[in-house]
């Protein structure tokens, strides 16, 4: 009888997909708010409105479905933590969180121009009683001030990226209305880069120096419609001007603190490459005006103990802009 050989033949591993975790099915509405910075509901109308980006064409390899995806980005915007711990609370690769937090961060950034927007030339005059009943400041449009959020070192033009306090970081520049409503941002330059340059290369300086907006800004760097504080006041006037300028440009102080509270991953350091940290800035401003809009609150309002000081570090004014100051002090603080 022949003797035959037997030849096993390779066996392919089977892919295995794990169970995914999903909040919705185990969580309820304060421990979701607490989590992941919204409710149920908010949730679902966010998911439904961002699945034309998210969902895939097909289901192949069980593709991640709009809602996980939104929930993950979700929660790497609230904690900021290691993309690893993320992945191990849902059940899922790291690398499968970073494409996550990347699609949603890019679906919020092209919704940016419905939910992040200044106040038209009709809009500001309404704005402006709102911005005068805080302290009786008057032609104000918004309030002005920039923030560094953290990141890790870059591979490329590491250096530009150190600011004054020796840390990596993009220069963010915000501005908001009477009631902490984000209406413009800009998230694109390195942390060594100078407050007014942020300002001076921003769309929002362009359309101020061309007549589109006839309002004013309160803030530190000067231009003829940009208000900042007298370095040293002298009488009353000049000191009622700075207490009512000081008293209103709080607001854009709080709103900060209010979205780094609110989305942690701004408060601690970004660990992404500089383009996809802009990204990630720029969909927590979008977020957080939609939280505003749906009236999803937080315990995120405490005023600071103190009204926020004057900036020494705040460039002489144009004299364009000492004329507007000084017109400002004789006609409503005198």
């Amino acid at each position: 009888m022949a003797d035959f050989m037997v030849i096993e033949e390779e066996q392919v591993p089977r892919r295995i997909f794990n169970d995914r975790n999903n909040p919705l099915e185990t969580m309820n509405d304060t421990q979701l708010l607490r989590e992941y910075r919204f409710d149920r509901q908010s949730i679902l109308r966010l998911t439904a409105t961002l699945e034309p980006d998210l969902e895939h064409q097909t289901r192949r390899s069980c593709a991640l479905p709009a809602l996980l995806k939104f929930l993950i980005a979700l929660r790497f915007f609230a904690c900021g933590t290691f993309q690893s711990v993320i992945g191990d609370v849902f059940r899922v690769h790291k690398s499968t969180v970073c494409r996550a937090v990347h699609r949603v961060a890019l679906a919020l950034c092209r919704r940016i121009d419905t939910h992040v927007k200044f106040p038209s030339r009709d809009e500001q005059d309404v704005l402006a009683e709102r911005f005068f009943a805080v302290a009786g400041f008057p032609r104000v449009c918004g309030v002005i001030d920039g923030t560094h959020v953290r990141i890790q070192a870059p591979h490329q033009y590491e250096d530009q990226f150190v600011n004054r306090k020796n840390f990596h970081s993009i220069n963010v520049q915000l501005i908001c209305d009477p009631g902490s409503k984000i209406t413009n941002v800009t998230a694109e330059w390195p942390g060594s880069t100078h407050d007014a340059r942020v300002l001076s290369e921003s769309n929002i300086y362009l359309s101020f120096e061309d007549g589109t907006h006839r309002g004013l800004l309160l803030g530190d760097s000067s231009y003829p419609w940009l208000m900042t504080p007298f370095r040293n006041p002298v009488g009353a006037a000049q000191e009622r001007y700075n207490t009512a300028l000081t008293k209103t440009r709080v607001i854009i102080e709080r709103t900060i603190g209010q979205l780094k509270r609110r989305f942690h991953c701004l408060r601690g350091e970004l660990r992404l490459e500089p383009t996809k940290a802009g990204r990630v800035i720029i969909a927590c401003v979008v977020l957080f005006n939609i939280s505003k809009d749906f009236g999803v609150l937080m315990d995120e309002h405490a005023d600071p103990d103190e009204a926020v000081q004057p900036n020494q570090d705040v460039e002489d004014a144009t004299m364009e802009g000492h004329a507007t100051r000084d017109m400002l002090v004789q006609t409503f603080f005198s």
